[in-house]
């Protein structure tokens, strides 16, 4: 019986060409992933990250970024037509072009001397608040205007407003059962009237009166001028 030792196969010679294109390819291959992510790298460290504007809601009825220079208030009273016209032409105009770009905060403020739904209605501004959702609450009373002390803004339409707005209604119902927020917007009320304010929508401009504010025009050139002032 014989073993046969030292017998090469040849089919198990490797080529040495195809070997070293075979190196040459992986080594190529890191080379350009190593360049690639050199190259990613490099662009990351130069993105500048993107600004993002805390927007920020207060319960104190107010909108806009918590450190703002310029901050616009507006006196309202719920029934007053003009202030219905102002918050659907004008307020929407100031919040693209100021509040939502983090250069005003905008604030409301009762003044509800119209009678006695102008009051409820306001009470109920607060009782929403108490939700988080005060702003939704004021856009659906401004537009749900039919006429002064006629029963728009009687109890029952408010609650209504409250569940049509996702609200939770027994705690709103309570809430404005309960005069709970009465003496608040009478307190917002005589504020105004020491002010000196002699109509609705009065717009303030970081404290001071703007005369003839509801009209955008007007508005936004004052808010320009303080804005300049902070530079």
């Amino acid at each position: 019986m014989s073993r046969k030792y030292g017998k090469t196969n040849k089919r198990s010679k490797k080529n040495p060409s195809r070997v070293n294109r075979w190196i040459f390819g992986v080594l190529s291959i890191f080379f350009v992933v190593a360049i690639a992510t050199i190259v990613i790298q490099q662009n990351r460290n130069n993105v500048e990250p993107v600004a993002i504007v805390p927007i920020e809601i207060s319960q104190d009825k107010s909108i806009g970024y918590a450190d703002a220079t310029v901050v616009v208030v507006e006196y309202g009273d719920f029934q007053c037509p003009a202030c219905g016209r102002f918050t659907a032409t004008v307020k929407p105009k100031i919040m693209e072009e100021f509040v939502n770009t983090g250069l005003v905060r905008f604030v409301f403020r009762s003044f509800q001397f119209i009678g006695e739904e102008s009051q409820w209605a306001a009470e109920a501004s607060e009782c929403a608040n108490e939700q988080g959702k005060f702003w939704e609450f004021y856009e659906k009373l401004y537009s749900e205007q039919a006429g002064e002390n006629v029963g728009a803004f009687a109890k029952v339409n408010l609650e209504g407003f409250a569940a049509e707005l996702g609200l939770q209604t027994d705690q709103f119902n309570q809430c404005l059962a309960s005069g709970k927020y009465t003496e608040k917007v009478k307190s917002e009320t005589l504020e105004a009237q020491n002010l000196g304010l002699r109509g609705t929508p009065s717009l303030l401009v970081n404290g001071k009166l703007v005369e003839g504010g509801s009209q955008y025009e007007v508005l936004s050139q004052r808010v320009r001028e303080e804005l300049s002032k902070s530079k």
